[in-house]
């Protein structure tokens, strides 16, 4: 599946186009899309198949997975695919360091409900943080109307 952010002007566009042709497609607001970077970064690194885009591969649509009665069903994976996103975009943006990541997943995906976390080491993490600075380097330097393109297997 291929994934296109678009940059415009005072909003971007999530893309998502799948082997078979079908697509999908969300505007993401002003917004610069960490989150969005944070879970292919996540997803791919770990092959979640049932990770946001696991989901969108497999036929549903962004709009789907922005409804909060839909997510609620989505089973231990996604809840664990959004946490390591959003605790990732943390250590990105400073929240958080490196050496709390592995900590932080564990304390939420046992308060949400003894979801089972995937072993990692520190240097998982440091090799997740390159990749996600290095993917929104790139996005930063794209002119507008411009797209970040990124592949999920």
């Amino acid at each position: 599946m291929e994934i296109v952010i678009t940059k415009g002007k005072n909003r971007n566009t999530l893309t998502c186009k799948r082997v078979d042709g079908t697509i999908t497609s969300e505007n993401l607001g002003p917004d610069i899309p960490n989150h969005d970077i944070a879970h292919y970064v996540i997803e791919k690194r770990f092959k979640m198949k049932n990770g946001f885009y696991g989901k969108i591969k497999s036929g549903m649509t962004i709009t789907e997975l922005s409804d909060k009665d839909v997510i609620k069903n989505l089973g231990s994976e996604t809840w664990l695919s959004e946490i390591m996103s959003r605790n990732l975009q943390s250590i990105g943006s400073g929240a958080a360091n490196i050496d709390q990541y592995i900590q932080l997943i564990n304390w939420e995906a046992k308060s949400i409900g003894n979801i089972p976390v995937p072993n990692m080491d520190t240097t998982d993490i440091i090799e997740m943080k390159s990749e996600f600075d290095l993917i929104c380097e790139k996005w930063n330097v794209i002119p507008e109307n411009g797209e970040l393109s990124l592949k999920f297997e």
